[in-house]
């Protein structure tokens, strides 16, 4: 009898742990999407992933809100030239339906950059999406031009 209990106890106390590796996979496993999507030129592949509310937090930059608006960021970003960006998880934190995800990227459009990024996650509707996406660069800002 105590050792069903405790065989019990242990599945329950495992349970949560599993299920945070499962998100930990599933945000990576769509952040693998988003990057392919982003390289292939995809703005509609990688906006599947953002909240119809979300937000997007560029560098010296306005908040972007909205799906609409965000679009309208990446297919400007995008219309520059091919993007050959590598985006990497370090780490994902879950909390019930919440997840944060941390990482860095290199990034080489016209121009080549490289920095980090923190993306928050939110499981509405079964579907895990960004609701909050903010990154910054790690080079140092050019030098302000000769007057």
């Amino acid at each position: 009898m105590k050792r069903t209990i405790l065989i019990a106890l242990l599945v329950c106390l495992a349970l949560p742990l599993l299920a945070a590796d499962d998100v930990n996979k599933m945000i990576r496993a769509n952040t693998e999407v988003f990057d392919s999507a982003m390289r292939a030129g995809n703005v509609e592949g990688f906006m599947a992933f953002y909240a119809k509310d979300a937000v997007l937090m560029p560098p010296n930059s306005p908040a972007f809100n909205g799906a609409d608006n965000i679009r309208k960021f990446w297919g400007g970003l995008l219309s520059m030239g091919k993007a050959d960006v590598d985006l990497v998880t370090d780490d994902v934190l879950t909390s019930g339906d919440l997840a944060i995800e941390r990482g860095h990227f290199e990034l080489t459009t016209p121009f080549k950059d490289s920095g980090k990024y923190i993306v928050v996650w939110r499981k509405r509707d079964g579907k895990w999406q960004m609701i909050d996406d903010i990154f910054n660069s790690s080079l140092a800002p050019p030098a302000p031009a000769a007057q």
